[in-house]
């Protein structure tokens, strides 16, 4: 899909979207690529205590974060910032990012530019059951599997989560 398409008007609802459990979070997509076009991807993003990403770069989309709830340490191309309620953090593509909630639980408005960040959470989540943090992980996740599919979604894992 390019990013050129049009696409039809359409509104997702309160506890409506495509609901995923991605390693210890739930991501609810409000906006996937396939809706807007290609143009963005929407997602509320309901987080734990400690959940960070590994350090990563997009190569062809920008990220952005509007902290709905709780507090987030970000760092986006070496500098960190302690993100609260209301704050609003870009990341543009290019460069290094990642962040760690340093509250019980934090919830975000994500939004990726153009879309196609969708597509890696799908690929590498698992439907949620219910619209709550997923149960604890038996392990570790597969970071071979993680590494390997955001090399296919144009991007890249360059280090470890923020500790």
């Amino acid at each position: 899909m390019t990013t050129t398409e049009q696409s039809a008007p359409f509104v997702t609802g309160p506890e409506e979207g495509r609901a995923v459990w991605h390693i210890d979070n739930l991501m609810t997509f409000k906006a996937l690529a396939e809706h807007t076009g290609g143009r963005l991807a929407a997602w509320e993003q309901l987080l734990p205590h400690h959940s960070s990403p590994p350090l990563h770069v997009h190569h062809d989309a920008d990220e952005a974060w509007f902290v709905l709830d709780g507090s987030i340490t970000f760092r986006v191309d070496g500098d960190e910032v302690t993100a609260g309620a209301g704050s609003f953090v870009w990341a543009p593509r290019g460069l290094p990012h990642t962040f760690r909630v340093d509250s019980p639980t934090a919830r975000v408005l994500g939004l990726a530019l153009p879309g196609g960040f969708d597509r890696f959470v799908v690929a590498t989540g698992r439907p949620a059951e219910a619209l709550t943090l997923p149960p604890p992980p038996d392990g570790p996740p597969d970071m071979g599997a993680l590494v390997a599919a955001a090399r296919q979604h144009g991007m890249e894992v360059l280090g470890p989560p923020l500790t």
